[in-house]
């Protein structure tokens, strides 16, 4: 609209007490405010201030002026500020990729809760274990867990949570015999690898500040760690799994906890985008509420931290 800058500058003049002081909160030069106000009294065809060399007084008709202008200028900011509301509601199309079991326990629940909340959106939600690159399938946002850091992408990793894991066994396993005391001790013991096929197997578990590293031979790996938990009902072996999905058999004694005073290395679950520019508004807030609802779902106190689930470990 016409002379709506010019409008807006004669308020701003008369609420800072006059050119100078407008220049500087509005951080232009005083020439520009200066040509404003002049097209403004020229279209208006009657002036707007008393002039002189130190005098900066409305005429009757500026007074006047300036009661309309400040209801313009409300109006015409909130005209602004519900586009850029509008702006902000997420929209479009939405590609979700994020690890099987992960999925099925959190991101599914939370997948659905955001289309129900943001009708605008249409959500394709991909579960695979092995993905980070998003730009590989053209993924918005890959949830990603990995043991170790990772490596080095020209893309965005922003660490959600982190879930610590355990060793456990089948009280099978363990029948008979004297349990493990010391990390040396799984040398004696069938275990359980949960990665590709190529790895070099091990774990690396920490008691304090000492660290030990084990290395074995599977018996049987997996890449998945529905079938991880599978093997270890069976009494196949020691393994390494999330504290979520054994912590009740722990407790009600179908599942044995092994060395419980030596942890393996946690999980981290990271959201991979391509870039903070490529973040489409539904992407950010997607990833907004995996943010903030992941860790508490998963269910771990203070103690544990931000939990989640973890993709399958490469060697430690």
């Amino acid at each position: 609209m016409k002379g709506l800058d010019e409008l807006y500058t004669f308020k701003m003049v008369v609420d800072c007490g006059g050119i100078s002081p407008a220049s500087r909160r509005l951080n232009l030069p005083k020439s520009t405010l200066a040509r404003r106000l002049n097209d403004l009294e020229k279209r208006l065809g009657v002036p707007l201030f008393h002039r002189g060399p130190r005098q900066f007084v409305l005429t009757s008709f500026g007074r006047e002026c300036y009661g309309q202008c400040s209801r313009v200028v409300r109006e015409t900011d909130r005209v602004f500020e519900m586009a850029d509301r509008v702006a902000r509601m997420p929209a479009g199309f939405l590609h979700v990729v994020c690890p099987p079991l992960l999925g099925t326990l959190i991101v599914e629940q939370l997948a659905a809760e955001f289309v129900d909340a943001a009708p605008k959106v249409r959500l394709h939600l991909e579960e695979t274990a092995w993905l980070l690159d998003p730009r590989l399938v053209s993924a918005d946002l890959v949830i990603h867990a990995a043991f170790e850091p990772l490596p080095d992408l020209d893309v965005i990793a922003r660490r959600v949570a982190s879930t610590p894991y355990v060793l456990v066994a089948h009280p099978s396993v363990l029948a008979g015999r004297n349990a493990p005391a010391e990390p040396d001790d799984l040398a004696e013991f069938d275990c359980i690898g949960f990665g590709p096929k190529s790895t070099a197997w091990g774990w690396r578990l920490r008691k304090g500040k000492e660290t030990s590293r084990v290395e074995f031979e599977p018996r049987f790996s997996t890449t998945q760690l529905t079938a991880l938990m599978t093997a270890v009902g069976r009494g196949i072996g020691i393994a390494s799994v999330p504290i979520t999905l054994c912590e009740q058999d722990i407790r009600s004694g179908e599942l044995v906890h092994v060395l419980s005073e030596w942890n393996p290395s946690p999980a981290d679950i990271y959201a991979v985008y391509p870039s903070r520019r490529a973040l489409t508004v539904a992407a950010e807030q997607f990833l907004r509420l995996i943010e903030d609802r992941l860790p508490r779902l998963l269910g771990h106190n203070e103690a544990r931290r931000n939990g989640t689930i973890g993709k399958p470990r490469p060697s430690d």
